[in-house]
């Protein structure tokens, strides 16, 4: 699994990756083995009428799923990471839980075939 974290409009400083590695470790603790790679990218944007605002967003890529994409924008930087990889795990829990259903529901290759041998 590899984390990338970027910075735009921003600088990074060591206590916000400190932060967001913490948070993450968190976050994911009990799916980090389903994820091929993350990307989270921290920007400060203008919002409406010139309101300051941090922005984080999450791209996940989990094996064999399609990618999770979660932004948030917030006054706080720290409100945004936090809300951000919250929904982002909560995404990833609800498409790993639906997979394991359909997996389930799935028929057995080993037993289709014996139910459909000639040889019976």
């Amino acid at each position: 699994m590899k984390l990338s974290i970027n910075f735009r409009n921003m600088p990074g400083s060591g206590n916000i990756i400190n932060y967001i590695d913490h948070r993450y470790s968190f976050a994911f603790a009990g799916t980090r083995e389903e994820i091929e790679r993350t990307t989270i990218t921290v920007s400060d944007v203008n919002g409406i009428n010139g309101a300051v605002g941090k922005q984080c967003k999450v791209v996940i890529k989990p094996s064999g799923l399609r990618e999770i994409v979660i932004a948030e924008t917030r006054e706080n930087i720290r409100q945004a990471i936090d809300l951000c990889l919250a929904r982002a795990s909560r995404s990833l829990n609800r498409k790993l839980k639906r997979r394991r259903m359909l997996m389930k529901k799935a028929p057995d290759p080993q037993r289709m075939l014996l139910e459909i041998s000639p040889d019976s």
